[in-house]
């Protein structure tokens, strides 16, 4: 049976995004441009925001999965024909008026867990969008780069400052100033990713990661991204605990019917039944 939802979800135009519940609470994007690779164009952009901003707002979705039908890659990067079709020679201007960066999650300040699925390769600004998901789950034959200076354009959708902040000051430097690919094993040392699995498994690995996460308070998950976000987010360590403590997210889960329902399951050795946020 179809989920209920609080709010319609948004129309996808051209079919360049499909959207599925494969678990509880879990919502899943499939991009679908697979004859250019999930080349990002305005269409797919304007489908990922829509989609990631409804589910942000419904209030029975509690993680996402972003991943592919096209599994030789999970998002080749700027559709460069669409680039110079518009005649915007270095592709910033149009980086800078996209709500929330590339692909509608590069520079977005997730208040509910995203993660990636990610198959084949992630290159160029697919792997802004890795260095600010959540969590992220690739197959052994994934691979990802930031090749934009072989290209005379520039890592320009806010993947530096994460990308520094994820590998290190050296090894970003390195990363962004050769241009070279950069494996899924490599990538999992390097802390960008969460997982790697056989490419076969990458979908139901990252489904139950979302589910495990999908069974706990939806209060506490809220509050806990927006903790951890602003632990990257705010220099001092101090500043970004007392931001967290004193948060409307905060708040929530110690005045919330979530927390009473968690420890009475505890107490008469159930498993809760989770109230949906009302953040």
């Amino acid at each position: 049976m179809a989920p209920s939802f609080k709010y319609p979800a948004p129309a996808i135009q051209d079919d360049v995004l499909r959207i599925s519940f494969p678990a509880e609470h879990v919502l899943f994007l499939a991009m679908n441009r697979p004859k250019v690779y999930n080349a990002m164009n305005a269409s797919l952009e304007a489908a990922m925001n829509a989609t990631l901003d409804w589910f942000e707002r419904e209030p029975s979705l509690y993680v996402a999965i972003i991943g592919s039908t096209q599994k030789k890659a999970w998002c080749a990067g700027q559709d460069l024909k669409e680039m110079k079709a518009s005649r915007d020679t270095d592709g910033r201007a149009k980086l800078e008026k996209s709500k929330n960066g590339f692909g509608g999650i590069s520079t977005r300040y997730t208040k509910k867990p995203v993660i990636g699925a990610i198959n084949g390769f992630a290159m160029g600004g697919g792997s802004e969008m890795v260095v600010n998901l959540d969590l992220a789950v690739a197959g052994q034959s994934a691979t990802f780069g930031f090749p934009e200076a072989k290209r005379g354009v520039t890592v320009g959708a806010g993947g530096v400052p994460r990308l520094a902040r994820l590998v290190g000051h050296n090894k970003a430097m390195e990363l962004c100033l050769t241009g070279r690919p950069i494996p899924a094993q490599e990538a999992l040392q390097l802390r960008i990713l969460n997982a790697v699995v056989p490419d076969d498994q990458v979908d139901a690995e990252a489904v139950k990661l979302a589910s495990q996460i999908a069974a706990n308070s939806p209060d506490s998950i809220r509050h806990l991204v927006q903790a951890v976000r602003l632990s990257n987010e705010v220099a001092s360590v101090d500043r970004a605990f007392s931001l967290s403590m004193g948060s409307a997210e905060n708040d929530a889960v110690w005045e919330g019917e979530n927390i009473q329902e968690g420890l009475n399951a505890f107490a008469e050795k159930r498993e809760p039944r989770w109230r949906p946020s009302k953040l």
